[in-house]
């Protein structure tokens, strides 16, 4: 089953795009998983759930998992248990879990929370569910053996000269992981010239273009998921060529 990481910088529209399709998938009638691998914890909202406590802070049972005799770290520590026990279920199917802080490199990056937090990517990506990441800017910490089970990275970018380089970033860590192919969505478009050569000029397949809508930060302020009050046509545009791009060899 489609396996999607989602990766873009900041306030680019990530967690809006990774609800949608999760809520689209579902309503097809596909089992699906969505986990928050970022730090600023948004998705479990945008699902339409509360409460979802981040994985990273579960620190008696990664001691139990991941440390075993003599200081010797489990690579494969138990996780099935855990993955169905601290996620949620929103209203219409999706499972909902929060990763929580991975360290980085100079914070120690061998560690028990890491070694546990990478075993449950691991285990996400061979359930047979569509799997939908909702990454950091980087997706560096989802480990080379984790990011070869991605199908398709979506980069998500806006219009602008920063697109290009942010598109630049992640394509070079997409190589780097060995992730095969990428598909870009453009948000918040506005319908201009420059704008349309800045989108002729990326080299990727994009998967859709979704135009500025006041809807997505109404549906923010308002408290509900963006499925609720937004035009989905162009997220059903989105889902389909993402089908078509995870089947292509």
């Amino acid at each position: 089953m489609l396996k999607v990481a989602i990766s873009g910088k900041g306030g680019v529209g990530k967690t809006t795009l990774a609800a949608i399709l999760a809520y689209l998938f579902a309503r097809d009638g596909y089992s699906v998983t969505a986990i928050d691998c970022d730090s600023s914890i948004n998705l479990p909202s945008a699902l339409g759930v509360k409460d979802v406590k981040p994985l990273s802070e579960l620190r008696e049972i990664i001691e139990q998992r991941v440390k075993g005799p003599f200081g010797i770290f489990r690579y494969n520590p138990k996780v099935d248990d855990v993955f169905e026990n601290y996620s949620a279920i929103n209203d219409f199917g999706v499972r909902v879990l929060v990763l929580g802080t991975i360290k980085k490199g100079g914070e120690g990056c061998f560690c028990p929370e890491n070694a546990f937090l990478r075993a449950i990517l691991r285990h996400a990506i061979f359930r047979d569910d569509v799997l939908i990441l909702d990454m950091e800017a980087g997706i560096e910490h989802l480990g080379r053996g984790t990011a070869k089970g991605v199908d398709v990275l979506i980069a998500v970018v806006e219009p602008g000269t920063r697109a290009i380089e942010t598109l630049g970033r992640i394509e070079k860590l997409a190589a780097d992981l060995e992730i095969k192919k990428i598909g870009v969505v453009v948000n918040k478009y506005i319908d201009s010239p420059k704008v349309a050569e800045l989108i002729g000029s990326i080299s990727h397949p994009i998967l859709g273009i979704i135009p500025y809508n006041q809807c997505f930060i109404q549906a923010d302020l308002e408290n509900l998921p963006p499925y609720r009050l937004c035009d989905l046509k162009p997220f059903e545009e989105i889902k389909k060529n993402l089908l078509r791009l995870g089947k292509q060899k």
